[in-house]
């Protein structure tokens, strides 16, 4: 119990020292990774059942030749496409706010310098460095959080990206499949 509080205590005093901008980093970080966890548990967990149900529609038709059945079918891979890109650009906009954010802390902090060097002069080095760290916490917070996201979010859309063209293929293999059959092997 001791160790839990005593991280929430660093946590809390590294957010102090970063000023406001900081807890406006942490705040959009926390809704970033939160949609990151929502997306791979849909990829896990929902994405199979659509995909299963898709497919299941598609070969439950009789008529997967005709321009219809192939316009259904490309109505089938956006429903499936739609889903899985569902909160992908807020994650990539999250990602782009951070570093963002950090400048802005940047900025911040840098005014809180000259503000105590237009006060004090250069002999107030305590407040200086309070402002310094201002400067630097909230930057390296938005760089890090923007690194570590902007993988995740790589991996997340190259994910979607892989499933949507296995799910296009595998409706288009069965069409390919079935005109075969159809004329006695030759590909329509």
């Amino acid at each position: 119990m001791w160790a839990v509080m005593e991280a929430f205590a660093i946590v809390r005093d590294f957010h102090f020292a970063g000023g406001v901008v900081l807890w406006t980093i942490g705040m959009n970080t926390l809704l970033m990774w939160t949609l990151v966890i929502e997306r791979v548990l849909f990829y896990r967990f929902a994405l199979p059942k659509e995909v299963n149900r898709v497919t299941h529609s598609w070969f439950s038709r009789n008529d997967r030749r005709s321009w219809y059945a192939r316009q259904i079918r490309q109505k089938l891979v956006a429903e499936i496409s739609h889903k899985a890109h569902f909160s992908l650009p807020v994650i990539k906009t999250l990602v782009t706010l951070c570093p963002l954010f950090g400048l802005l802390g940047t900025v911040t902090g840098m005014i809180e310098i000259f503000d105590v060097m237009n006060a004090f002069g250069m002999n107030n080095t305590r407040s200086m460095a309070s402002g310094i760290s201002r400067a630097t916490l909230p930057t390296m917070a938005g760089m890090g959080a923007a690194i570590f996201g902007l993988m995740a979010y790589r991996a997340l859309l190259r994910y979607y990206e892989v499933q949507v063209q296995s799910v296009a293929d595998q409706l288009s293999l069965s069409t390919r499949a079935a005109a075969r059959s159809t004329t006695g092997g030759t590909p329509a």
